[in-house]
Formats: C-alpha cells, structure tokens, sequence
C-alpha cells in the first residue's frame, strides 16, 4: 500500500510539473503574441498619425494654380467701367446694340429734312428822303407885357389895352428909324436884360419861337419892323436880321 502509493503521488507530481510547465509555456506563447500585437498596433498609429500630419500640411498650403483669375476679372470689370464713363464705347458696335435704332426714314423726308429752310426775304426799307437842312432866322425884338401875360413880373400893374397902346407907341417910333431900334427897346421892352443886348435874339431855327412869334417874323423882310405880334407873353415888336 505504501509503495503503490508513493509511486501514485511521484506520478502526479510529474502529472503537475508538465501541466505546470505547460502552463508557462501557454503564457509565454500568449505574452509574445500580446507583444507582437501591441507593435503592431503601434505601427498601425505611426502610420495612421503620419497620414493624418501629411493631410494637414496639404491642408494648410494648398497650391492653386488658378489664384490670379478673381484679380483678373476684378481689373477688368473696373476698366470697362472707366471707359465707359469717359464714353468710349459711344461709337462701338456694343454701343450701337445697347441704344435703340431709330427706324431709317424714306428718301422723301431725307431730303426734306436735309433741305435748308429758305432764307426769308427781306423787306425794302423805305426810302429814307435826306433830311433838308432846318431855315434859320435872325432877329431883335422888344416885348410890353401886361399884367396876367407870361412870366410877367410883380411890377407890371397895366392893364391888357395900356400895353398895347405903349406897343402901338414903339412900333412907329421902330419903323420911323429901324437903326435905332436898340434904343427903342431900352425905353419900351418889358423883357429882362434886353436893354444890354439890344433885344438881340440871335440867330435860331424854324420852329424855334411859339407859333405867332414866327408867324409874324416870316411876314417881313430883312431889315423891316413888323406889325404889333400877341403872344401869351405880350406884344411883340420885331425886326428881321435874316
């Protein structure tokens, strides 16, 4: 019983020491392909983390062979813009598209239109006739107002009918001796500063004196005394020089 015994026991034990030995061999089987596997995986992230740096350097600096193209059409919508704004495509077909065609008339009214509107005529002027040269006169006169006539001053008191008869007075003594009319006008003559001139009215043309003044000149001659002549100023006494 003790021998079998111990012979059983010695067998178990070297049951235990394969099973043992078995054991560790299994864990490092299991170790080496835990290894492997973990630097494959390790591998498989370099890998992975290298794809992804390379992705992203591509990413960042990307090389595009077109990148002058929106400059481009940028400068040229600004020159088309300038030259239009200094009217160079006026006389371009594009300009001609852009503007309405107006329809093209017929021959009729082309060359009514292009015909130029006749000249008006103009009006004779009449004829203007030279004007003749105004007659001029001469004369010395002496003047009697009475009170009421024109520019009469303050100190006429006489009456209408007394200063005619003085007139009356001077015309005779006038026509007795026409050379010596300047003194009658000195005592006769109502007119201011006649006395110093004589009633020397110089020379003067028609139509230059009122009315009856004129009237009365043009009946005598040069060197004759006149007829008593009534003006608004008074009677009038006249000697003709021209």
């Amino acid at each position: 019983m003790s021998k079998t015994s111990e012979k059983d026991r010695a067998k178990d034990d070297e049951d235990l020491d394969e099973a043992g030995s078995t054991d560790e061999g299994n864990d490092d089987d299991g170790e080496e392909e835990e290894a492997k596997a973990t630097a494959a995986r390790g591998r498989g992230h370099g890998h992975a983390h290298d794809d992804d740096d390379d992705a992203e350097d591509d990413g960042a600096e990307p090389e595009d062979p077109y990148w002058w193209a929106p400059h481009a059409v940028l400068s040229a919508l600004v020159l088309i813009g300038l030259l239009g704004f200094f009217g160079m495509f006026n006389k371009t077909p594009l300009a001609r598209l852009a503007a309405p065609v107006a329809p093209e008339p017929d021959e009729h009214e082309h060359a009514t239109a292009a015909a130029p509107p006749p000249a008006p005529t103009p009006r004779p002027r009449p004829a203007q006739s030279a004007q003749a040269p105004r007659e001029m006169f001469g004369a010395k006169h002496l003047l009697v107002m009475y009170k009421g006539s024109r520019r009469a001053p303050p100190t006429i008191e006489r009456t209408k009918d007394e200063a005619k008869a003085r007139a009356t007075e001077a015309m005779t003594k006038a026509k007795a001796d026409p050379g010596k009319f300047a003194d009658v006008v000195k005592e006769y003559s109502d007119e201011p500063g006649a006395d110093k001139r004589g009633g020397d009215l110089g020379k003067f043309p028609k139509g230059a004196m009122v009315p009856e003044f004129q009237a009365g000149l043009e009946k005598i001659k040069v060197g004759q005394v006149s007829e008593l002549v009534e003006t608004a100023f008074g009677y009038h006494v006249i000697l003709r020089t021209q």
